[in-house]
């Protein structure tokens, strides 16, 4: 992974609710970007296994250090190994389990670091037909 390159990055995948709930501020960051960037997606756009040790590439904790170099790699490891968001392959990869994402929900935008309802008076989503506005 060249670090003076700009990352290049997809709005494919988007994390459950359940993931976003459950997760600290850092380790949802931190799925955030696995799901979103391209350098940690394979050639179906999903996202990679990443390898725990230096000898392969990407590894998990090259993509910690892309979010942020003040996190640590072990500590969001164990929080996501806790929280059954990753699983530790017997290969010494980590893979990121499926439930974790979701495709991209139609009807949202994208805006800086936020998802957002686009406001369109034909389909309200999200709300029940007696649901005030």
């Amino acid at each position: 992974m060249n670090s003076t390159s700009q990352p290049q990055f997809v709005c494919r995948w988007e994390p459950t609710e359940l993931a976003t709930a459950i997760l600290s501020a850092p380790s949802r960051e931190v799925v955030s970007y696995w799901i979103s960037a391209l350098a940690f997606l394979d050639d179906h756009r999903h996202p990679v296994m990443l390898a725990m040790s230096s000898q392969s590439e990407p590894t998990f904790s090259q993509l910690v250090a892309a979010v942020n170099l003040n996190f640590s790699a072990s500590v969001v490891l164990n929080e996501l190994l806790r929280k059954g968001v990753v699983e530790q392959l017997d290969s010494g990869h980590v893979l990121l389990r499926r439930s974790t994402y979701v495709h991209d929900v139609p009807g949202l935008e994208v805006s800086p670091g936020r998802r957002r309802y686009r406001r369109n008076s034909a389909m309200n989503l999200g709300n029940r037909h007696n649901d005030e506005t």
